[in-house]
């Protein structure tokens, strides 16, 4: 319910997606819903003891239920990343930046999820198959993370690296339009925003908010080797088929 936008009333969905635009895209929902349609609290007073109702606007069940199974009757939008961009940027949030925060050693940088999960289970595979990565206290890199992330079958990996045809349920959900965050992100905001009769002109001038909290990578060289991308490229290869990446754009992300 959280990753997932439903307006019955205007017959329009949103569906996010983790490692792109997610942060933003809840506050454009909240803001926008606030200015235009006067909804001080997104939720409407629903769900009140849910913390996350309060900074997204989270529909009636019934309407959730109602886009389930009438979701033909729906204008479907979302956002979509260069899969080679949103793996790594996975990687750099989840373990680079939780890594650095733990000052190279203690765990305290890592979200608690991830110290008992992706971590554990990193770790364990890094050991496993002799990969730089195994020892407490050590950064699992990035072409470690690589193997583990691409040896797990696509829907049982973590959203926030699955396979995005996964994540937005294709081809189940029939999208009105799949964005590119690289070269399609004002024309995405515009039309969501005219289908949810927000001032389009307003809706872009949210994108300067748009926030980038991440740490630089400091590494000598970047990870994203050619042997990597080549792995990265089998892993999410649908994603290139459906959205229209290009299987050599990695040559033009760093």
């Amino acid at each position: 319910m959280f990753k997932t936008f439903v307006d019955r009333e205007r017959g329009v969905a949103l569906l996010l997606n983790p490692k792109v635009l997610t942060t933003f895209t809840r506050r454009f929902l909240t803001d926008g819903m606030r200015e235009f349609h006067g909804l001080s609290d997104p939720s409407a007073g629903r769900y009140r003891l849910v913390k996350n109702a309060r900074r997204f606007p989270m529909a009636r069940l019934r309407d959730y239920l109602h886009f389930r199974t009438h979701h033909d009757d729906y204008k479907i939008f979302a956002f979509v990343r260069n899969p080679y961009a949103r793996v790594y940027s996975g990687w750099k949030d989840k373990f680079y930046d939780g890594h650095k925060g733990s000052d190279y050693g203690r765990l305290s940088g890592y979200p608690r999820s991830m110290r008992r999960g992706e971590l554990k289970k990193a770790r364990a595979y890094c050991r496993k198959h002799g990969l730089p990565g195994a020892a407490e206290g050590e950064l699992v890199p990035f072409a470690s993370f690589v193997r583990y992330m691409a040896d797990q079958p696509p829907g049982e990996r973590n959203q926030h690296w699955d396979q995005q045809v996964l994540v937005l349920q294709q081809p189940k959900f029939r999208l009105a339009g799949a964005y590119k965050i690289e070269h399609e992100l004002d024309k995405g905001i515009r039309t969501i925003a005219e289908a949810l009769e927000f001032d389009p002109d307003w809706a872009v001038t949210q994108l300067s908010r748009k926030a980038n909290v991440s740490s630089r990578y400091d590494g000598s060289a970047h990870p994203m080797t050619d042997e990597v991308a080549e792995e990265v490229f089998h892993a999410c290869e649908p994603d290139f088929d459906v959205f229209g990446y290009d299987k050599e754009s990695y040559r033009e992300l760093w």
